[in-house]
């Protein structure tokens, strides 16, 4: 089946009554869309092409559409593709330029989802995507990894377009895991052939992200007056940096764990799977295999709904940065999502055909990719794969999807751990 790339199979403006968006999210998308100067941005985008200030919106002449279209005296202009598409936090949008080049304005979503939980994320608006902005600078100056490039940002939620944004170039691709929905069978990226291809590409970018180490643990960030990276507070918590494996796991456990008791369930507080959070700070200094640096950095993101295709599942880009991070290796060492590589109940014997003849191996070749690209570049992931430290991290990320057959599948996991390690 044949499906529209990148921007072709975004939402049309006309289409937001036409049932495709569930209600939250079409109320979402009204709003953001109502709340948002897009004049400015076009404004902006057409000053950068012409080598003017960016600010100065006195080169552009007055009534134009706040929808569509920058139309400078002199040099390039530049309008809005009549459609949108958007996640949990970014609405992006396409902006053509008069030259035929293309860039979209990323705009962070200040009316948030009504699903997602309260507390997710302790950092502001405007150091979420500084650290957005910093992964893709660093990645773009520092490795061969396919990302947009930023031409423009402002990170303060009161500017004149209204929220904080990014103006970087477009790729004309489509979130791997869209397409592997429309054409393919579950867990498949094309044909054999292409999905091997696309699974050694995915092992080759995750390997590379993992080759910067640092002393401490924290979101990536950028100095914009030393022009240099730096390791400072992270995301969900709020809090950092760290300079050590435990100080974080126990500061990251109280974090989930108090983002579930905010929005969990009667039904998911009463199961004693509730109190996981306090067995992973338990676990984690009894099997981590390190409790110092250096650590290396990770997208925690990393996954097919990050990784832009094209028709035949090459990636050509990479998107979604707010999850960069140095950390420890536990971190580093799992499995990317959405990609049907989901490890079993840790001392659990297996009897399901499909996970026994399909996932397990998938599994195992996905770390003979890894080791193959750790051949060519370093770093030390391949081995600790399917360690039980790593494990005991994946159940505090499963954690969050607040569901009790997921968290009671770990407790048992958890408390097989502690009894093993009491032997």
């Amino acid at each position: 089946m044949l499906i529209p790339l990148g921007s072709d199979s975004w939402f049309g403006l006309d289409q937001l009554d036409s049932g495709q968006l569930d209600p939250d999210e079409r109320e979402c998308a009204v709003a953001t869309l109502a709340a948002i100067n897009w004049q400015s941005l076009l404004t902006i985008a057409s000053n950068l092409r012409n080598g003017a200030n960016p600010r100065n919106d006195s080169n552009l002449p007055s009534g134009s559409n706040p929808h569509t279209d920058s139309n400078p005296r002199d040099g390039v202009s530049c309008t809005f593709t009549e459609s949108f598409t958007m996640g949990q936090s970014n609405m992006v949008r396409r902006i053509q330029f008069s030259d035929g080049s293309s860039w979209v304005a990323r705009v962070r979503i200040t009316q948030p989802d009504k699903s997602i939980p309260t507390g997710r994320e302790l950092l502001g608006f405007a150091d979420v995507v500084g650290i957005e902005v910093a992964s893709m600078k660093f990645f773009k100056a520092k490795t061969s990894i396919q990302v947009p490039e930023v031409h423009f940002y402002n990170t303060d939620p009161e500017n004149e377009v209204g929220a904080p944004y990014i103006l970087m170039d477009y790729i004309h691709g489509t979130a791997a895991d869209k397409l592997s929905h429309a054409r393919c069978d579950p867990d498949m990226y094309g044909t054999p052939d292409q999905d091997r291809r696309f699974r050694e590409q995915m092992a080759e970018i995750q390997v590379t992200i993992s080759t910067f180490k640092f002393n401490k643990i924290g979101s990536l960030h950028y100095d914009e007056t030393t022009s240099e990276y730096f390791i400072g507070p992270e995301l969900e918590t709020g809090k950092g940096p760290w300079n050590s494996s435990m100080e974080y796991y126990n500061d990251l456990a109280d974090h989930v764990l108090q983002v579930y008791e905010r929005n969990a369930s009667s039904k998911l507080r009463e199961s004693p799977s509730f109190e996981n959070p306090n067995l992973f700070k338990h676990l984690m200094p009894l099997y981590s295999s390190s409790n110092q640096g250096p650590f290396s950095l990770v997208d925690r993101d990393f996954g097919a709904n990050n990784l832009l295709v094209d028709d035949e599942f090459r990636i050509i880009g990479v998107i979604d940065f707010d999850g960069v991070m140095a950390a420890p290796i536990e971190v580093v060492a799992q499995f990317p999502s959405l990609t049907g590589l989901d490890r079993d109940i840790l001392r659990h014997i297996e009897t399901l055909p499909i996970a026994k003849e399909c996932i397990k191996p998938k599994l195992e070749d996905y770390k003979e990719m890894i080791q193959d690209a750790e051949s060519k570049l370093g770093s030390g992931i391949a081995d600790l794969l399917f360690a039980d430290a790593t494990y005991v991290y994946y159940g505090l990320k499963a954690y969050k999807s607040h569901q009790v057959w997921v968290n009671d599948n770990f407790m048992v996991a958890y408390q097989n751990l502690l009894r093993d390690y009491e032997k």
